[in-house]
């Protein structure tokens, strides 16, 4: 019998430990309706064996072994393969909990009609846990619900007009129907290699207005400080750019309103933070202040960043980030590497407080 539920899990250069505890966590499941879709990114570790290895031990578990092309197009093809009725991910370096699959499956069973479930998460530091609810209580999403949800793939979550933590953005904590995604031709992005999970929702959430929260905490997001995140990346701005294309050609589709144009200007010019961070004030990138300073002018000149940091909406922006796309229309880049700077500073402290 065909199980109701297929865990998509990309897999590339992940911790032995991580990985495994990974694995572990879902064949404890008190529930065994499920199976494992593992695609293998064409790692060069030893994380294509570890797949096989436990896919030897339990018949719930698929792998497939593909070329590197990226964690997009490794998702691309579990949803392919999957077969089931809903679909739902896991990255390899989480885990989830033993109630993970009931009560997704209990949910979905009393809400027949539902085509997206939310669920909470637990933030996992080295030495501390923070659990993020959306709600306080289960139940179906109405209108507002929907609609901030909808737009907050395009900036950031609004609940009573003030910005809310809780990663809407993202999809381990989510559980889609896999005809939702196969009938509307709902693929990631294989150009974007960062940030393709927004893009996902920010699409696949206009599909439907069907959406029901679980007030409960079934996963558990492992935040690492050797992130990939944190690394020089001279192709920062090249992903943001394809998320910003993406982002337009969504808004086009579905005759968007001006509120998701509004939301779309402010990250824009907030995504400039990130390049910041990432390329241009980053202590591996070589180039002389000169130089770096030219290359941040003829970017504020160019589409999208010069119609965005004409248009945008300080509504739409939090107060740090007001401060941010001031200087950014000043052009005052050395207040802005020390914005950034002292923004890293900051989280450095907050880390080592964490552990």
């Amino acid at each position: 019998m065909t199980p109701f539920l297929s865990i998509i899990i990309p897999i590339y250069k992940i911790k032995e430990e991580y990985l495994r505890a990974c694995f572990d966590s879902l064949l404890k499941q008190d529930n065994d309706n499920f199976q494992i879709i593992a695609v293998d990114d064409g790692s060069p570790d030893c994380s294509g064996e570890i797949c096989d290895e436990y896919a030897k031990k339990d018949n719930r578990i698929i792998v497939i072994h593909q070329k590197n092309a990226g964690v997009s197009v490794a998702r691309n093809n579990g949803i392919k393969e999957a077969k089931t009725e809903w679909i739902t991910f896991v990255d390899p370096d989480d885990w989830v909990e033993p109630t993970h699959v009931s009560t997704l499956y209990n949910a979905q069973k009393k809400n027949r009609d539902m085509d997206i479930f939310l669920f909470d998460y637990i933030q996992e530091f080295d030495g501390k846990t923070i659990v993020k609810h959306l709600k306080s209580d289960s139940g179906i999403l109405d209108e507002e619900w929907v609609h901030n949800l909808r737009i907050a793939p395009f900036n950031f979550l609004v609940v009573n007009g003030k910005p809310y933590e809780y990663e809407t953005n993202v999809i381990w904590n989510k559980m889609y129907r896999t005809s939702l995604l196969k009938d509307n031709d709902m693929w990631f992005v294989p150009k974007a290699r960062k940030g393709q999970d927004v893009i996902f929702n920010a699409e696949c959430l206009q599909l439907t207005d069907k959406y029901f929260y679980i007030h409960k905490a079934l996963y558990h997001y492992r935040y690492l400080q050797e992130s990939v995140t944190n690394r020089f990346n001279e192709k920062a701005q090249y992903y943001n750019e394809v998320a910003f294309e993406n982002y337009e050609r969504i808004i086009n589709k579905f005759l968007l309103s001006e509120e998701y144009w509004n939301a779309y200007y402010a990250r824009v010019v907030t995504r400039l933070y990130s390049c910041m961070r990432l390329y241009y004030f980053h202590p591996d990138n070589k180039k002389d202040k000169n130089t770096t300073y030219t290359e941040l002018d003829d970017t504020l000149d160019k589409y999208p960043y010069c119609d965005a940091l004409k248009k945008v909406d300080g509504s739409c922006l939090t107060k740090s980030q007001k401060v941010f796309v001031y200087f950014l229309k000043k052009r005052n880049y050395g207040m802005l590497k020390f914005l950034v700077d002292g923004r890293i500073w900051l989280k450095n402290i907050k880390g080592a407080r964490l552990k």
